[in-house]
């Protein structure tokens, strides 16, 4: 039984390694509008993963693209460095397009509530007085983590 774990989480990681290196990658810039407050504040130091995830507005044109939602991942307990999250500053990240974790009608707020807290995101600073319009879909992308 342990055997066929190993084997199967061994596939596995072959499996995301190979569709990491074969996925097109792009440079994205924006400001953060909002982000996952949950996975903001849940990070701890320990041998597992943290992510955060944020909502970026980009400078394209295309009402589609306007706003997208971008997941980091790292063993840290900071992924992003916390002067972009008043949403004032750009960020500038490396990307590649993930489908799977794609978002339909999410919800942006300028407060949380403990009620409403888990699929929120929080309005940075920036964003509270002017929210963006509704937004119907977000397309999801994964954060390229940068080798010092």
């Amino acid at each position: 039984m342990i055997r066929q774990k190993k084997t199967w989480l061994a596939a596995v990681a072959i499996l995301v390694l190979a569709t990491s290196s074969f996925a097109k990658t792009q440079k994205m810039t924006g400001r953060i509008a909002a982000y996952d407050l949950m996975k903001h504040n849940a990070k701890t130091a320990s041998a597992m993963q943290n992510q955060e995830v944020v909502v970026l507005e980009t400078n394209n044109p295309k009402p589609k693209e306007k706003y997208v939602k971008v997941t980091f991942s790292s063993f840290g307990t900071t992924q992003i460095d916390p002067k972009y999250f008043d949403g004032s500053v750009p960020l500038e990240v490396d990307v590649f397009r993930d489908k799977s974790c794609d978002e339909i009608a999410p919800r942006l707020v300028p407060q949380v509530s403990l009620e409403q807290i888990a699929g929120t995101y929080l309005l940075t600073d920036a964003f509270k007085a002017q929210p963006p319009a509704k937004i119907k879909a977000l397309e999801c992308y994964v954060a390229i983590q940068k080798k010092k």
